[in-house]
């Protein structure tokens, strides 16, 4: 029983596939608004730098997430919860996911983008917060 504790997760997180264009647009929407916001560029180079870094996180950071939180899981309910789903290991997921998010966007849009990473940082942070906020409330 102990062994699927730590599978389901990662089963749920590999589901987002199947829930990632309808994400997406809100997710883009978000972070296209806190960029503009925070950056104070056009609304073409915010809706190009908030693409660019979804596209990134949502196609690599989705393998990487799924295999990432399968680890923390294996740790975290191996040594800590003895129980995947409890309160802790939800808000853990959540956060590891949104900072994960957060550095694979960044990296992605100074690598492809040529863009200061102490600039993008903050604003892909408040974004993706409020993205993740809106994911959660749809969950």
């Amino acid at each position: 029983m102990q062994f699927l504790n730590v599978i389901w997760p990662a089963v749920y997180v590999s589901q987002a596939f199947s829930e990632f264009w309808f994400i997406i647009f809100g997710t883009i929407a978000i972070e296209l608004i806190t960029i503009r916001y925070f950056l104070k560029t056009s609304w073409a180079s915010s809706l190009v730098m908030s693409v660019v870094g979804n596209l990134v996180s949502g196609i690599i950071g989705t393998f990487i997430m799924t295999y990432g939180m399968f680890v923390w899981h294996l740790i975290a309910d191996t040594l800590f919860f003895k129980a995947t789903f409890n309160p802790i290991n939800w808000i853990m997921t959540f956060i590891l996911m949104c900072l994960g998010s957060v550095i694979l966007e960044a990296l992605a849009v100074k690598i492809i983008l040529k863009k200061n990473i102490k600039k993008i940082f903050i604003p892909l942070l408040i974004g993706n917060l409020m993205s993740y906020i809106f994911i959660a409330i749809l969950m």
